[in-house]
């Protein structure tokens, strides 16, 4: 049969007790403070990563608004000298056509003082020829 001694009970319950108090003083204490050392240093590095993920991210998202501002103001440069090169051709096509007008009313003036310098020597000339031919008519005459 099963026999139950007291003494022994008490003994055992009063070594349980003394045992948890120790494990508890100096196990259970340092162990839990370690650990939760331990998980405030994990979450400060997590924050730190969270942080410094969010930094880059706003990092990328500013260099690609930059990207595009700087592509946005490459176009309207590229525009803007386009049409001042369209500017700069229609303004030399003007004044080359400016200058071939030009060179062609000096070139037209100058055939009309040559032909009224060719049609007075000719009217000259032809009095001179009618006059001669006059006298050779009459000499041929007599």
């Amino acid at each position: 049969m099963l026999s139950i001694n007291i003494s022994e009970l008490i003994w055992t319950i009063i070594n349980f007790f003394l045992l948890y108090f120790v494990l508890k003083r100096f196990l259970f204490g340092p162990v839990g403070r370690l650990l939760d050392e331990r998980q405030a240093k994990i979450d400060a590095g997590m924050t730190a990563q969270r942080e410094a993920q969010a930094a880059v991210q706003a990092n990328r998202d500013r260099l690609a608004e930059e990207k595009e501002a700087s592509r946005e103001e490459a176009a309207h440069l590229i525009a803007a000298a386009e049409s001042e090169g369209e500017q700069l051709r229609a303004d030399s096509l003007r004044e080359a056509k400016s200058r071939a007008k030009d060179a062609l009313r000096e070139g037209k003036a100058q055939l009309d003082a040559t032909n009224t310098q060719e049609e007075a020597l000719l009217a000259e000339k032809s009095g001179e020829l009618t006059a001669l031919l006059t006298a050779r008519i009459l000499d041929s005459e007599e």
